[in-house]
């Protein structure tokens, strides 16, 4: 039989940011067991660290500048053919639960997330024949605010909770200055946004905080697919996406924890960052907790055994890292993702650090377990053998993108071009590649130098014109 296959897909976790894999105190017990019985890729990369971009890349198969989504202003076209049909097509049940950044730009969601427009179920389109699409943090109010239903604040309003999200949320704003990245990478501008800074636990229940609405409703959805036919679901967690809106009960799990303050930051604000961090781990911890309410939901309804359990996410994030919050520039903090496989067709092999990965591999990957065929035009790789044991092949490079910028790895050596810290960071994803872009740039060794703070781009001419010449093809395609 076809396996099933469950993903879980937060936004913004930080790769590193793992317990079997760092010397961090986090508690993510249930990924480093997923870890332990399955694999983890130690330099997976998104291939855009933008939700929609990356989300697009990801539901399409291509790399960034190939699918359709160049920005966050942008929606995945409905009628675009998606990984998620191809496994419908095939025979799937096809389930979305929460956030999937396809189709947030119309601020058409509904309030059963359908995004049913002029009579057309857009979510079917993309390929869900299950489930339902919501918005993340910020967009819930700003879709609230505009009049626009969306499932989790139908569910706030429901139970006299809106008000006081709303209020809340009015008071953790990701900023409005427009001033320069350099700005804050040299110390000029050092309290976080707003939506950093505000560490106070958000005033709502358990039960009514969104990433537990989602995780919630992904465990009813594994309960009620036809056991009869293989499934998937991809559960898209809002968090641990700014802000740090963590519930009280969250947050007292976390007193007193010391972190590792920021690199390349004046931490003058040590309390303030570890406060920071601590909120950062809690929406972890929290949804770690809910792959663990899975796995026992499987094991109840036994499916476990017959279930590929795939746990990633869309990027990374800058956490303070270089005195930058948030992602869309090029750095591993911003672009190096978190990827373990656990189940049917994966030997036991933990962490592998150098093992390296794209993104665009899982769709792949995903129609090969499922025996489908693989478009011609899809990018990744599949994932199949190495999942078995086999030695990766060599001379895999990866790739990542937005705006103007492009960067690739060999797994040791890391170059980009076309990145600028003079431009306010919001407006790096409406860059454009110019015929300038890549006669000057950065080349780090990520063995040597894993802050990325020597610039090898002349001392190194050999590796840099290798990598050069092997991006240019890739943007060439």
């Amino acid at each position: 039989m076809r396996p099933n296959i469950l993903m879980l897909f937060p936004d913004q976790w930080r790769g590193d940011w793992l317990g079997a894999i760092s010397n961090l105190p986090l508690r993510t017990p249930n990924i480093d067991a997923l870890i332990a019985r399955g694999v983890s890729f130690g330099r997976a990369w998104t291939p855009s660290p933008l939700c929609a971009p990356a989300r697009s890349c990801f539901a399409t198969g291509k790399g960034y500048g190939r699918a359709p989504v160049a920005n966050n202003l942008m929606d995945n076209p409905p009628d675009t053919p998606t990984f998620y049909a191809r496994l419908r097509h095939g025979g799937y049940q096809v389930a979305n639960a929460g956030k999937s950044d396809l189709l947030k730009g119309a601020h058409s969601w509904g309030i059963d997330g359908r995004h049913v427009v002029n009579g057309v179920d857009q979510l079917a389109q993309l390929g869900f024949s299950h489930g339902f699409d919501s918005a993340g943090k910020k967009a819930a109010e700003k879709a609230y605010a505009e009049g626009c239903p969306e499932p989790y604040t139908e569910m706030l309003k429901h139970r006299g909770l809106i008000d006081r999200f709303m209020a809340d949320y009015a008071h953790r704003s990701v900023g409005k200055e427009k001033t320069p990245m350099a700005d804050w990478i040299e110390g000029r501008i050092q309290r976080p946004p707003d939506a950093y800074a505000n560490v106070a636990p958000v005033d709502l229940p358990g039960d009514a905080y969104n990433d537990n609405f989602v995780g919630a409703a992904a465990d009813r959805i594994i309960r009620d697919f036809d056991p009869a036919k293989p499934w998937f679901l991809i559960v898209n967690f809002p968090g641990p996406h700014e802000p740090m809106d963590v519930t009280a009960d969250m947050a007292t799990r976390w007193k007193d924890v010391e972190f590792p303050l920021p690199h390349l930051r004046d931490n003058a604000d040590a309390a303030l960052q570890q406060d920071i961090r601590r909120r950062y781990a809690a929406m972890l911890e929290n949804v770690d907790r809910w792959l663990g309410v899975y796995i026992e939901t499987l094991r109840e309804i036994r499916q476990l055994d017959e279930t590929l359990i795939v746990f990633a996410s869309d990027h990374g994030e800058m956490l303070g890292d270089r005195n930058l919050w948030k992602k869309q520039v090029p750095y591993e903090a911003s672009v190096r993702v978190p990827l373990v496989l656990a189940g049917p067709g994966v030997k036991p092999q933990g962490h592998v650090p150098g093992l390296l990965a794209n993104l665009l591999d899982l769709p792949v990957t995903f129609l090969s377990h499922a025996e489908l065929a693989v478009p011609g035009d899809y990018e990744g790789c599949d994932l199949t053998r190495i999942l078995k044991g086999e030695r990766p092949p060599e001379g895999r490079l990866l790739t990542s993108g937005l705006g103007g910028w492009r960067a690739i790895t060999d797994g040791r050596y890391k170059l980009l071009v076309g990145f600028t810290t003079e431009i306010f960071q919001e407006n790096l994803q409406f860059g454009s590649l110019t015929p300038e872009t890549f006669e000057t740039g950065l080349l780090f060794d990520l063995e040597k130098d894993p802050l990325e703070t020597e610039n090898l781009w002349e001392s190194a001419a050999e590796v840099r014109d290798r990598l050069l010449a092997q991006l240019q093809i890739e943007v060439d395609r």
